[in-house]
């Protein structure tokens, strides 16, 4: 009875932040279709490319050119990818062609040895999204090879900005590991409304009816509402900081939590299912650890000044933990 009261009073909360949230623009955004400019070695590769990272459904969303033709008359594109192995000088002549663009449009290099090395390929995908966050959803939206990594950008940036929120914010430092997170101050209503903004950037990727917003949290609710997921990540946090029992630091909660409830979102907009305890468990283990390992402004700071070593945060070369790989790969996990 209890656990259901926490799910009821935390749909309620996020369905009045709905009422204060505008979220005409991430449709806008989300439904406008995202377009592509592929230079390659010759056109047919550059074409053969572009269909390898966008998929069947990109192959009229994206201008073509070999590095010999003219790079002109481009129109409007989110991004260009220039697959340049001769060292021709192509990415200054698109440097060039785009430099007028508003907003600017980033210039990927493809360093892929060509569209059949998928890894390359989904690196590739991968930093499209990440160069242009806001169109993430458009992406995921229009083109389904685009969607792992598109969930991935959206819940990535919400996660991140919910740490870096809490360190400036009037949250309390200490927050309790049991009770409705949400009653910890007001200032926990903004974390709410960044994670309205993330489950409907997820909705939009997954093709779900974006003009019935509240349809879409409430359908969603249920499986990210529960106080479950904060009570989760709460103990996953609280396992490697060094802080009085029972308690854990505001940037913790705020970044596990948040990561924990976009993965349980991503899984059941992905498959249907509502993820098992043990994935949730799962998704608030892999967010805490991958936590150390991220050096996010602000967030080094606190980790000191509480004594906490944040191990490989000042490597950015640090190779990714198998376990912390099934994050970034937003893998499905075990069904129930």
């Amino acid at each position: 009875m209890v656990q259901r009261f926490g799910a009821l009073d935390s749909m309620r909360t996020m369905l009045g932040v709905l009422r204060e949230v505008s979220l005409d623009d991430i449709r806008e955004q989300a439904e406008s279709a995202p377009r592509l400019f592929v230079v390659g070695p010759t056109a047919d590769e550059a074409r053969r490319l572009g269909l390898a990272v966008t998929g069947p459904e990109g192959q009229f969303a994206t201008t073509i050119r070999g590095v010999d033709e003219p790079i002109e008359s481009v129109g409007h594109v989110d991004a260009a990818v220039v697959w340049d192995p001769e060292r021709t000088g192509a990415g200054s002549r698109v440097a060039e062609a785009l430099r007028f663009e508003s907003p600017p449009v980033p210039i990927i290099r493809f360093d892929g040895s060509g569209p059949d090395d998928r890894d390359a390929v989904d690196r590739l995908r991968a930093d499209i999204v990440k160069r242009n966050a806001d169109r993430a959803p458009a992406f995921g939206r229009a083109l389904p090879a685009f969607r792992a990594a598109a969930a991935k950008q959206v819940i990535d940036e919400t996660a991140a900005a919910n740490a870096q929120f809490s360190v400036v914010s009037n949250i309390p430092a200490i927050l309790p590991v049991v009770g409705n997170i949400a009653a910890a101050g007001a200032d926990f209503i903004v974390l709410t409304k960044n994670q309205v903004m993330m489950l409907y950037k997820l909705a939009a990727v997954y093709g779900r009816d974006l003009r019935d917003q509240r349809t879409i949290l409430q359908d969603v609710l249920p499986v990210v509402g529960a106080g479950l997921i904060w009570r989760t990540a709460a103990r996953q946090a609280a396992t490697w900081l060094p802080f009085a029992a029972g308690t854990i630091p505001k940037l913790a909660i705020a970044y596990v939590g948040t990561m924990a409830v976009g993965r349980a979102a991503e899984f059941y907009y992905r498959t249907g299912l509502k993820p098992a305890r043990s994935q949730i468990v799962q998704y608030a283990r892999q967010a805490a650890e991958l936590l150390r390992r991220l050096d996010l402004p602000g967030v080094r700071r606190v980790f000191k000044k509480n004594g906490t070593v944040l191990e490989g945060a000042a490597d950015p070369a640090l190779p990714v933990a198998p376990e912390i790989q099934q994050t970034v790969d937003l893998d499905p996990g075990p069904r129930q």
